[in-house]
């Protein structure tokens, strides 16, 4: 047990210390490394979800789970559930709209690495490129046990006008599968209709859109109605995990 803990702190102390050798942010940003080293009962949650060893690495063995997003996708939670559930033996793919060409009038540009890959971020800062492992016109619910839509503002926001994301998400939930957002990934669920009558959370600060798109709005950690499953933000990833697994291994 002490062993345990001694390990804990050392790599407390060592995410802490290499916090501490980044430069200041140029922008308003999340450090996973503060997220998961302060006091709070929260952090310590988060801290225990991303770097405990798996208790069980085949628990979810033969199953393949879709995270649909786009760029701006927030890196904590994507690569959070990433993390933990491939470490419990799942097969993640990274699902996502391919980017079409736009008109010169509206004076759009996209770097080339964007058509095989999307860019995740922390809050507002620009952080690493995720591989595309399937386009969203490709995908298909019989490929899938369960999916996820994660937050970052632009992502939903871009990812909510895509017919062929709004038309998984819909078509996953009536399948009976988990279909799990949080934070602002619920946008995509307002926006393919699917919450009306439904129990869900997200982030505060678009309670009202789900609101107005029918839902009864709960401010709880993780809602569960069904198989469809909603949380609010990154402390919240432990437990939107934990249920959607429960309905996978029964």
């Amino acid at each position: 047990m002490s062993e345990a803990i001694d390990r804990k702190g050392v790599t407390k102390a060592a995410l802490l210390s290499a916090q501490s050798l980044m430069t200041d942010s140029s922008v308003p940003s999340i450090s996973t490394e503060l997220l998961v080293t302060a006091d709070g009962e929260l952090n310590q949650e988060l801290y225990h979800f991303l770097f405990d060893p798996p208790s069980n690495p085949t628990l979810l063995k033969g199953r393949t789970i879709a995270i649909c997003c786009s760029n701006g996708v927030e890196e904590v939670e994507i690569m959070g559930a990433m993390k933990w559930l491939t470490a419990h033996g799942a097969v993640v793919h990274v699902v996502s709209p391919r980017i079409s060409e736009f008109h010169p009038t509206l004076g759009l540009r996209f770097p080339p690495m964007t058509k095989t890959h999307v860019l995740a971020i922390r809050l507002m800062e620009n952080a690493g490129w995720l591989k595309i492992d399937r386009y969203m016109d490709e995908a298909t619910i019989d490929q899938y046990d369960a999916c996820i839509y994660p937050g970052g503002a632009w992502n939903p926001d871009f990812l909510r006008a895509d017919k062929h994301a709004q038309a998984f998400v819909r078509d996953m939930l009536q399948s009976g599968k988990p279909t799990c957002a949080i934070c602002h990934g619920q946008w995509v669920m307002v926006s393919a209709d699917i919450l009306r009558g439904r129990k869900a959370t997200a982030v505060w600060n678009i309670h009202p859109d789900l609101a107005n798109a029918g839902a009864t709005v709960l401010d709880e950690p993780c809602v569960v109605d069904g198989n469809l499953i909603t949380a609010r933000f990154p402390f919240d990833l432990p437990r939107m995990i934990e249920a959607l697994v429960a309905q996978l291994v029964k």
